[in-house]
């Protein structure tokens, strides 16, 4: 496992925490979205550590302009210094730092950490995936057994996980986990690279699929840095039935 970059995202979940403690200000981003003195602070924290590390590479995070060389570059950092900033300033607990490594658009190194969860996920390509230093690979379970979970009003028919997540990100990460076996996540015109890029890593090390509705993989690094607008995460073996019926209730909309 990369501890540098374990120790990094850790970091960052405890400058969160500092500022839940301490305060924080809020202001309110073009698109509607709120941005907070702590996600830009963790900005700098990421930007800083991996250009002194690996000065050769682009860094493409939410919160800064992003560098036009990195269309050109074959190693991108996308990051989200604080995915589910809404439940960050709600002092909720689905809220944690995003950061992976994409090679020529293939996310292939990830964390996600979850400060108040006390939760890390490492994942690498090729090496598998890690929850608080404990391997973890999707479930095995398929048909009607399945646990699914979306909190997407048009797909909420295909519900079945025990509760409700309400952050797309700790939906996947039960997934990567085996806890439940499938999810299904929209995406609005704020979400972007950094919100998933963690996840097509760690899903995929992880033995399960992340597709659009379509089934077509997810590439990172675009000149668009948008994000489908449906995608879907599964253990695999419920992949193509989950995928279905999400045609089936985008059809009927």
């Amino acid at each position: 496992m990369n501890d540098w970059l374990i120790q990094l995202a850790e970091e960052s979940g405890r400058t969160a925490l500092e500022f839940l403690r301490d305060g924080f200000e809020v202001t309110t981003k073009p698109d509607g979205s709120p941005v907070t003195t702590a996600d830009l602070a963790i900005d700098r924290l990421i930007h800083e550590e991996i250009s002194a590390r690996y000065p050769e590479d682009c860094v493409l995070s939410e919160e800064s302009e992003e560098n036009p060389e990195r269309l050109n570059a074959r190693r991108v950092w996308i990051a989200d210094p604080i995915d589910g900033t809404a439940h960050f300033v709600g002092k909720g607990e689905g809220f944690g730092t995003l950061i992976a490594l994409c090679v020529d658009g293939t996310a292939e190194e990830c964390v996600a950490h979850f400060p108040v969860l006390a939760l890390t996920l490492y994942a690498k390509l090729g090496e598998g995936a890690f929850v608080n230093g404990r391997r973890v690979t999707v479930s095995t379970v398929e048909g009607e057994n399945a646990k699914v979970a979306t909190h997407a009003p048009r797909f909420l028919p295909l519900h079945s996980a025990p509760v409700q997540y309400g952050n797309n990100a700790v939906a996947i990460f039960k997934v990567i986990a085996g806890e439940i076996d499938g999810c299904v996540a929209t995406t609005t015109a704020s979400t972007g690279e950094h919100d998933y890029a963690w996840a097509s890593c760690a899903v995929e090390a992880a033995g399960g699929k992340l597709t659009d509705m379509y089934g077509a993989p997810l590439r990172y690094n675009k000149p668009d840095r948008k994000m489908p607008p449906v995608l879907v995460c599964s253990n695999g073996k419920i992949h193509e039935g989950l995928r279905k019926r999400v045609l089936v209730l985008c059809e009927g909309n």
